[in-house]
């Protein structure tokens, strides 16, 4: 069931999985961490973590790269298999209408962050099919405005492979890089502008923010 409240056994447990998830993926997928001191951040009004989103691997390298357990919205489509919704309950998930950004789920955001606990959010809203960086969505730019929590983008590079491209072995074991960018401080942005324009600026300022990290990877 999710909950926003979790024990001390779910916080050693979530750690004993990330400990172990580490260096199988570094294994496998040779991950490279860049600016990994800039994950550690203090968030006494929570902290929204935000990614560029093209494969099913990201929320992964999310969860298992940085240092705290982190919540996430998920597709409601997920939730109908009972077993995946237990998966996705266990790692902080809840669920949220594709066709938009609900006012129930806007509610639960500023829960989990009014908490102090890390809220995980893909701006793009979808996995690109191509791999590239979209546009983003404004629900990130309302969350941060409600809640005046600090963002912190991220930037996951060649998780997804090319299908254009003949696959190959080495594309199995391809490098993916993980980088950590500087924290964004919305409340700085929030003061400055009327609320339409800051929820554009602070979507704005983040993803190109992570567009810029992720070309450093590129």
């Amino acid at each position: 069931m999710f909950t926003l409240k979790r024990s001390k056994f779910y916080l050693g447990f979530y750690k004993s999985i990330r400990i172990f998830a580490n260096p199988f993926l570094r294994l496998l997928y040779r991950v490279e961490i860049v600016n990994r001191n800039n994950s550690f951040v203090k968030h006494d009004k929570g902290l929204i973590l935000c990614s560029n989103h093209s494969s099913s691997l990201d929320p992964i390298m999310m969860c298992t790269y940085f240092p705290e357990p982190i919540f996430f919205i998920s597709k409601a489509e997920l939730f109908k298999n009972r077993f995946v919704r237990s998966v996705l309950q266990f790692f902080n998930s809840f669920p949220i209408n594709r066709s938009g950004f609900p006012r129930e789920s806007i509610k639960m955001s500023l829960k989990i962050l009014n908490r102090g606990n890390v809220f995980g959010i893909f701006p793009e809203g979808t996995r690109s099919a191509n791999g590239k960086i979209g546009e983003g969505r404004e629900g990130i730019g309302l969350v941060a405005y409600l809640s005046k929590a600090p963002i912190l983008p991220m930037a996951v590079y060649n998780s997804k492979k090319d299908p254009k491209r003949k696959k190959s072995k080495k594309d199995v074991f391809s490098k993916i890089r993980v980088i950590f960018g500087e924290l964004i401080i919305t409340e700085n942005i929030i003061s400055a502008y009327p609320k339409r324009e800051a929820i554009e600026k602070i979507t704005d300022i983040t993803m190109n923010n992570i567009k810029m990290l992720y070309c450093r990877l590129n």
